[in-house]
């Protein structure tokens, strides 16, 4: 078996056309590449605009009989979207604490360090809440 013995001469004027030539490439890559993502972004605003127009307009129609449960459903699988519509609602809730208050310290603040947020609430429900201490009355 021959061995072959190639001998490249390589010049430097060649290697540097040649790195222009993967440099201009690797541009064009990188451009078309970000037209693409762009292109990604902006279709998925359009897809998530027109989910959350058919989501109004269904739950609209849907309050006012113009179309049923099942249809409602059905367009609510197609536009990827769950049949809720969120409310806000102010709730005002009394407590009646009964504190055992240590020698030297002050009910209102004992009152003030509990955190009245820390209710147990079903979370598919319940989005947010939030409290505030109007006024206490010993």
């Amino acid at each position: 078996m021959e061995t072959q013995i190639i001998n490249i001469n390589a010049t430097e004027e060649f290697l540097r056309s040649q790195i222009a030539k993967l440099e201009d490439r690797n541009k064009q890559l990188e451009e078309s590449h970000a037209r693409v993502v762009q292109r990604d972004f902006s279709t998925a605003a359009a897809l998530t605009a027109m989910s959350t127009g058919l989501h109004e307009w269904t739950m609209d129609n849907l309050e006012n009989g113009n179309i049923t449960e099942e249809q409602a459903v059905e367009l609510s699988e197609i536009g990827a979207f769950d049949l809720t519509k969120e409310v806000e609602a102010e709730v005002t809730v009394t407590y009646y604490l009964t504190l055992e208050v240590p020698a030297g310290e002050d009910a209102e603040s004992l009152i003030n360090d509990i955190d009245f947020e820390a209710i147990t609430y079903d979370m598919s429900i319940v989005t947010n809440v939030s409290a505030s201490i109007d006024s206490i009355d010993l």
